[in-house]
């Protein structure tokens, strides 16, 4: 991205997990109609989370190790969509950011058999919303998606990129925390060398250990119950002294 200065969004069909775009795999009849199928469509998506830091993601996206975790915030990116469509001002294209609902599969079965039968922009709708839902399995990722509609599909790739500056976008780059300080300062530099801002540059203290001191008073004296056995195996409760002059 520093050296094309373009985030790509792949086309949601090429995300893994069966139950992205749900909606259009569903079992459809059109009632009062000659056509048997909806008219095709294209959505395009990323995917970002609210998470600052989860032990879980780093080991999911990162498990080589030498990942890296960019910031930002939503107007930065409606922003870039905003200069991108000054040149194409006859198909501008605005993305929708928002949260990810969670689920489990039974709910979002009732839900849409809770929404029919509906008329065509109902269904549009059902569509859009759908896409921001996912199953509860996948909660711990607190995601954030940005997605949006090409109807046109001149993209044959598979994906559309969306040229920015990536120093305006991103606020921070993140190294991964299991990253070594040799594998950290390599990392660095080569994105110092792609044109980003070093001082926006840090490693992730996820798995950094911050001692703090505990002082613990050794003349006081204190007593605490303890559960014992006698000699006949039957269990009793003893009181425990220490730091005074019954303790043993």
């Amino acid at each position: 991205m520093l050296e094309t200065r373009k985030l790509r969004f792949d086309n949601i069909k090429k995300w893994e997990d069966v139950y992205e775009n749900f909606v259009d795999k569903e079992e459809i009849c059109l009632l009062n109609s000659k056509r048997n199928k909806m008219y095709g469509r294209a959505c395009y998506g990323q995917s970002w989370t609210e998470q600052e830091e989860s032990d879980a993601m780093w080991r999911i996206y990162s498990p080589t190790k030498n990942a890296v975790r960019v910031k930002t915030v939503c107007p930065l990116i409606r922003n870039v969509f905003s200069e991108w469509n000054k040149d194409r001002k006859d198909n501008p294209i605005w993305p929708t950011i928002d949260r990810v609902f969670y689920a489990d599969e039974d709910e979002i079965n009732k839900w849409l058999v809770s929404n029919t039968p509906m008329n065509h922009w109902a269904f549009i709708e059902l569509q859009c919303e759908s896409l921001f839902i996912k199953r509860r399995e996948f909660e711990h990722e607190k995601e954030v998606r940005v997605i949006f509609t090409n109807y046109k599909k001149e993209e044959e790739e598979g994906y559309i990129e969306v040229g920015f500056d990536p120093n305006k976008v991103f606020s921070e780059i993140v190294v991964d925390p299991r990253a070594s300080d040799s594998e950290f300062a390599c990392q660095r530099d080569s994105l110092v060398a792609r044109g980003f801002d070093g001082s926006k540059i840090r490693k992730s203290t996820l798995y950094d250990f911050k001692k703090v001191k505990i002082e613990v008073d050794l003349s006081e004296p204190c007593d605490f119950p303890i559960t014992v056995y006698d000699k006949d195996g039957r269990l009793h409760e003893e009181t425990v002294f220490m730091n005074g002059p019954e303790s043993k």
